[in-house]
């Protein structure tokens, strides 16, 4: 979510362990608050059926039988994406309840992302490409991963920017 929203400013969570009682939490239910003042809403578990996981929706592991679905839903003002579909909604021309949407699918040419990214790595390692993500993005990411954490063990709000 930070790579798409942007920094997090706050947010609360809740998790448990209650399906498989392992010492780690199985579900978790998370509310963000982005420094623009935009929110934001993760729920995980592995201890559900459902087809809406990326493993059975992306298509990338032929271990797991894909499933004609979307796992995510990035919601804003000016549009909304699906993933793994790319379904761009938006307005045509005025926005409002009334207003027809228009739908657009984002192509993406078809391709093994372990290698695309073994690529990508191997062209970082050569200078020839600077890193997508780099170590202070990356530690920003694992910040907000351990707030989570702290949240649901606290019960109250974490504060990150």
């Amino acid at each position: 979510m930070r790579f798409l929203c942007g920094e997090i400013d706050s947010l609360q969570a809740i998790t448990s362990n209650a399906v498989r009682g392992y010492a780690v939490a199985d579900t978790a239910a998370v509310v963000v608050r982005f420094v623009d003042g935009a929110l934001g809403t993760v729920t995980v578990s592995d201890a559900v059926a459902a087809p809406w996981a990326w493993d059975l929706t992306s298509g990338e592991n032929p271990f797991f039988p894909r499933q004609p679905e979307n796992c995510y839903l990035f919601a804003g003002t000016e549009g909304s994406l699906t993933v793994p579909k790319l379904e761009l909604w938006r307005y045509e021309g005025d926005r409002g309840w009334g207003a027809p949407l228009s739908r657009d699918i984002i192509d993406v040419p078809p391709g093994d992302p372990y290698a695309r990214q073994l690529r990508h790595f191997l062209g970082v390692i050569r200078g020839e490409e600077e890193p997508v993500i780099t170590g202070a993005d990356a530690t920003r990411t694992l910040a907000a991963t351990l707030a989570v954490n702290r949240a649901a063990e606290t019960g109250l709000p974490v504060t990150l920017s």
